[in-house]
């Protein structure tokens, strides 16, 4: 037990020698160990990955300090340290916002070639805002008609039932409150981060939400499972499509959910 004792601390000053940074200074505190105090909330984002963007895909990664990204909201929720929260996307100067509960990248599909802009705001567990970054860049011309991701090369198993989702409509107390807050589940498919082409052949199936507001030509996805929020649209009547995407984003079902905001 001694030799080992020994071992690990060589390791260690070998770790602390090269500034290899330690599991705490990325992931932040043990969410188990309840906290005093904390650092401020930050955000770190990257710009879109090149390769998909030339492809028409927005892929935008980010990573975010002295606070999780959780799908718990409320203002006691709010108190709670080591810091819970979520984010708040803005495309091009929209006056609502889409909320992503996921620390998996961002995702935007099908956006017209020119220059656009995204603003992610870091929000605790209440929606208060706590810090944000502004991504800009600009979607190439495409020639060619609009191709999907990585072409599927490989057939998922004829064997699995066809994929289903399932859409509860809008809460109407929070629509009241112009939070469009939609549950859904789906069948014979998980929701899960994993992309690409390898991907179908995985059983059972895993695949994604795409997100379409009213009749829009771009639409968000979310592979976070979690209930699908909207918030601070406009009083009067709106759509929400929502489809089941494959891994490869291929379109396996969707559903359409009319809904009215109240003035308030």
């Amino acid at each position: 037990m001694k030799a080992l004792h020994l071992t690990l601390g060589g390791v260690m000053a070998g770790l602390l020698t090269v500034g290899v940074p330690t599991a705490r200074e990325i992931v932040g505190p043990a969410a188990v160990v309840p906290l005093v105090e904390q650092a401020p909330a930050n955000i770190i984002i990257d710009p879109p990955l090149p390769g998909q963007l030339a492809n028409g895909l927005v892929v935008i990664q980010y990573r975010t300090e002295n606070l999780r990204i959780l799908p718990v909201f409320g203002l006691s929720a709010a108190a709670v340290l080591p810091r819970i929260g979520h984010l708040h996307v803005t495309l091009d100067d929209a006056p609502w916002h889409w909320v992503h509960t996921s620390a998996e990248e961002l995702i935007v599909n099908d956006l017209p070639p020119g220059p656009h802009k995204i603003l992610i705001e870091l929000a605790n567990a209440n929606h208060a805002p706590l810090a944000q970054g502004v991504v800009e860049f600009e979607v190439p011309q495409r020639s060619h008609v609009r191709e999907k991701l990585g072409a599927a090369h490989v057939v998922p198993s004829a064997e699995q039932p066809p994929a289903k989702i399932i859409i509860d409509p809008p809460q109407p107390d929070r629509l009241a409150r112009g939070v469009v807050f939609i549950q859904y589940r789906t069948e014979n498919l998980q929701i899960l981060p994993v992309f690409g082409p390898a991907a179908l052949a995985v059983a059972p199936r895993i695949g994604h939400i795409h997100v379409t507001l009213n009749d829009a030509p771009w639409r968000w996805a979310d592979a976070s499972g979690g209930p699908l929020i909207v918030s601070d649209l406009a009083p009067g009547p709106h759509k929400i499509q929502i489809e089941l995407a494959s891994a490869n984003h291929e379109p396996l079902a969707q559903s359409v959910v009319e809904f009215e905001v109240p003035r308030r």
